[in-house]
């Protein structure tokens, strides 16, 4: 029996490694029929490739459409287990996060890699899209009662909204109840520093590892 688990948790790994979301998610529900434990795929098949995707992405083997494809694979496994976690240890959350492309930017490919990684990481996620004005952003913030309030800018032009959007939230009173970062091609630490935000992620684990130092690397797991 346990080499038949370990095969399918061998071909839930590759299907990570080769992004193909249809054999993770096959393989995913083949692991359950076989009585493969949610926690066994995850914990033994999902968080140590995603992992180490992670650290081929920094260590600049694999490119942006890589771990596009692999995330995309691993949220057709979450999509098979998430009814199986809810209300167990693993569907323990770490944190809420908005996230949104400001006004006048319509790129999402990064704000959307970002995301699904927080997703993956154990965060619950508001998606609020692409051109998103100030207000959207305070009326979201005041709605949803987030921790992190993650925003990207990928224009020179537009990089200035991220300046306008912090601004608006400490007019609004708002500013000590968030933590906010930042992203984007433009953005830089002196740029950070400038506006007032918390940090940036140069990166989208980057971006993860400095949403997971704000709040305290909380424990928590997949949301999906």
């Amino acid at each position: 029996m346990d080499q038949h688990m370990d095969i399918y948790v061998k071909e839930i790994q590759d299907g990570l490694t080769d992004g193909d979301a249809e054999i993770v998610k096959n393989s995913t529900e083949k692991a359950l029929k076989m009585g493969i434990s949610p926690e066994r795929i995850i914990l033994n098949a999902l968080i140590p490739i995603m992992d180490q995707i992670g650290k081929e992405f920094k260590n600049g083997n694999i490119f942006i459409p890589d771990v596009l494809m692999s995330s995309r694979a691993m949220h057709a496994s979450l999509y098979v287990l998430k009814p199986l976690i809810v209300d167990s240890s693993l569907d323990k959350k770490k944190g809420r996060v908005i996230i949104g492309t400001v006004a006048g930017d319509l790129h999402d490919i990064g704000k959307n890699m970002v995301s699904m990684t927080l997703q993956g990481d154990g965060y619950e996620v508001i998606d609020l899209g692409i051109d998103v004005p100030a207000s959207s952003f305070i009326s979201a913030i005041l709605r949803y009662q987030p921790d992190i309030l993650a925003m990207s800018a990928l224009l020179t032009t537009t990089i200035g909204e991220l300046k306008h959007v912090v601004q608006a939230i400490r007019n609004e009173g708002l500013r000590d109840r968030i933590k906010i970062i930042i992203g984007g091609g433009p953005v830089t630490q002196d740029y950070v520093d400038e506006i007032g935000a918390n940090g940036y992620g140069k990166d989208v684990f980057e971006a993860i590892e400095t949403v997971n130092k704000l709040l305290g690397n909380k424990e928590g797991y997949f949301n999906v």
